[in-house]
């Protein structure tokens, strides 16, 4: 028989225990903290460190003067026929199966705070002396995609069918501020693959957790396969355009980018979209692989990943009967 003093001294401690598990687990929970977005940081700090540091400051000025010379200047002095490129039409019929989507302008222009915003972060998180380093190679990485993509724009300059809507401040701006001649290899997709495959190697270091290295993998990851198809949603880009792009990429950052990679990014475009019907999100992919397949295998043996893009574009020039002076 229970003696009922031993009984209440049981009941009182076992509450006790109770409580105190319950507390310790809220205190957890309470130390937990959040995984703050890199979204949600701005892109003035970059500004104000990358200049005044003198080894980020010299790539800098390499990216500024890449930036001038081989995408504004090159296709304004074609424009204001300073020069003499030849301008081919990439654009492709299954562009029509897309919707012309001008409320995704936003995500479009949101191009370059998409890839500053990680540097914002890394000063942020790592300080400034251990994240300089990794945000000037990394800005190094896109003066070389910009470079190497005037390769082509040099030999052939590349535009699409985009309507003339001007409907609101976004697209006036964008139809003033580009030419719209420098279309393949698309650097909208290629930038914004560059920022979330280098700063997913980034994330494996150990200054960043593993719950911490998924979350702002998969951010950037989701936040660059928006902007790849905003770029067809606003017709700034044709289906062609993109796997120029990707297959540049595995040049520019080498073993970080694989193919399989790209082959994921293809696979992922348009899933989430219910304007477009399985069967046209089937076409758009097939489309998409058998682009990006082709360049590879043209490209097997070349040492030059410029060498199987400038083929196709004789190729296709030829397919739609229009003579250009195209010689590599």
């Amino acid at each position: 028989m229970c003696v009922p003093g031993v009984r209440v001294a049981y009941l009182c401690r076992l509450a006790l225990s109770v409580r105190i598990t319950v507390m310790t687990k809220s205190s957890a929970r309470k130390k937990e903290p959040a995984i703050r977005p890199i979204g949600s940081y701005g892109v003035f700090l970059p500004y104000v460190i990358i200049p005044f540091r003198f080894k980020s400051a010299q790539v800098l000025f390499r990216f500024l003067r890449t930036v001038v010379r081989d995408f504004f200047w090159l296709q304004f002095s074609v424009k204001w026929r300073f020069r003499s490129i030849p301008v081919l039409d990439v654009s492709h019929p299954l562009d029509d199966l897309i919707p012309f989507t001008p409320g995704k302008v936003q995500i479009y222009l949101n191009f370059t705070n998409f890839w500053i915003r990680p540097m914002t972060f890394l000063f942020r998180r790592l300080g400034v002396k251990k994240a300089l380093p990794y945000c000037t190679e990394y800005l190094s990485l896109i003066e070389k995609a910009y470079s190497d993509a005037a390769r082509v724009y040099r030999f052939c300059m590349t535009t699409t069918e985009r309507p003339d809507y001007k409907e609101d401040k976004a697209f006036r701006m964008i139809h003033a501020l580009d030419p719209h001649l420098l279309c393949v290899p698309s650097l909208h997709v290629s930038i914004v693959i560059l920022a979330s495959v280098y700063y997913a190697e980034v994330f494996k270091k150990d200054d960043f957790t593993e719950a911490e290295r998924q979350a702002y993998t998969e951010e950037l990851r989701e936040g660059a396969q928006r902007i790849i198809e905003s770029v067809l949603y606003v017709k700034q880009h044709s289906v062609n355009c993109i796997p120029a792009a990707m297959y540049m990429m595995l040049y520019v950052l080498k073993d970080r980018f694989t193919i399989s990679a790209g082959v994921d990014i293809i696979n992922s475009l348009f899933t989430d979209d219910e304007t477009l019907s399985a069967r046209d999100q089937k076409k758009l992919s097939a489309h998409l692989h058998f682009m990006f397949e082709r360049l590879l295998l043209e490209g097997a043996n070349e040492n030059d990943w410029t060498v199987p893009v400038k083929r196709w574009l004789k190729s296709y020039a030829r397919s739609k009967n229009i003579a250009l002076a195209l010689d590599f």
